[in-house]
């Protein structure tokens, strides 16, 4: 029988235990992208550090305190725009400035 790419390279990923590691890349590439759209390549640049921590939860070190702030308010956006690209998945969001 045949079985599509994406599924049997999900496989293979799980397989050899880096599928969490992917996917978490994933995702924080994916905020990245939210945040370039919204803020542009400054906005991004800003961001220090993002991580995905126990697969739901991203947490997000901005450069300042004052963006740090504004990412807060618009938290809502965020995740939507999240889930939206991450096939439904809803992602807690921690962010420290």
């Amino acid at each position: 029988m045949f079985e599509s790419l994406a599924r049997a390279i999900s496989d293979r990923l799980r397989q050899h235990g880096i599928s969490s590691a992917v996917e978490a890349a994933q995702v924080t590439e994916a905020l990245r992208q939210i945040i370039a759209e919204k803020w542009g390549a400054s906005g991004a640049a800003a961001m220090k550090k993002v991580a995905l921590r126990e697969g739901a939860t991203l947490e997000i070190l901005a450069g300042s305190g004052g963006f740090a702030a504004e990412l807060r308010m618009h938290e809502f956006y965020l995740q939507e725009q999240l889930s939206a690209r991450c096939n439904g998945r809803r992602f807690r969001l921690r962010i420290f400035g």
